[in-house]
């Protein structure tokens, strides 16, 4: 606004939800004028080792979070999309489709789910593409946004093409909308947040992500 307030509004709404600071009791939508109080993200987060969770929780991003809204197990999936869809999926199944069901009563008008997970590791590939699955069951009216990052061609996991294979069967089959990005981009475009090399000259090396990554949003 004019007055350099961050204010609260429908937007803003889609994705966050806005909260008192000190109770986490939930505050009316108002008139797009109200000074924001406190966020929370409408999102389930999800993984099959506590590391990545772990770094987000103690970032400054931690209170944007709600962690009755985390899922996290400590072992990994191995780079593996059966372990992640045929072990972890059935496992946490109930307690993810609570997480979600949880966010969802919080909307008006729920439109869609969001899901961002990465197609070369196990979780990402296997849960992922499980946990997108469960929302075709559950929700079938509902729009399901998949956007799925793909590994680079210096990926050197070895059973990256593989997972990236089977998850994309799996995303035909119970995505709405996918959209495809690739890792090495998404690092050159942070290198060049960071002021480094310009995209279009960056090298195709992954920087960052691919591994085991993959973790499961929710959205309303």
């Amino acid at each position: 606004g004019a007055s350099g307030i961050a204010a609260y509004g429908e937007p803003m709404s889609t994705f966050f939800r806005h909260v008192d600071a000190r109770s986490g009791a939930p505050l009316a939508l108002g008139d797009g004028t109200v000074p924001i109080s406190s966020l929370r993200a409408r999102a389930v987060m999800v993984d099959t080792e506590e590391g990545v969770v772990s770094q987000v929780l103690r970032s400054p991003l931690a209170e944007l979070f709600d962690r009755s809204q985390v899922l996290a197990d400590v072992s990994g999936a191995g780079n593996n999309w059966a372990h992640g869809h045929e072990h972890y999926g059935p496992l946490h199944r109930d307690g993810l489709l609570e997480r979600v069901r949880r966010a969802a009563s919080h909307c008006d008008s729920l439109q869609a789910f969001s899901l961002l997970h990465s197609m070369g590791g196990g979780t990402g590939s296997g849960l992922g593409s499980y946990v997108l699955e469960a929302l075709a069951d559950e929700y079938p009216r509902t729009i399901r946004f998949a956007t799925a990052v793909f590994p680079s061609e210096s990926d050197d996991v070895v059973t990256s093409p593989y997972n990236t294979v089977l998850a994309a069967a799996e995303l035909a089959e119970h995505a709405t909308v996918a959209m495809p990005l690739q890792n090495a981009a998404l690092a050159a475009m942070v290198d060049h947040a960071e002021g480094g090399a310009t995209p279009h000259a960056a090298s195709g090396g992954d920087g960052r992500g691919g591994g085991s990554g993959g973790r499961g949003g929710g959205g309303g």
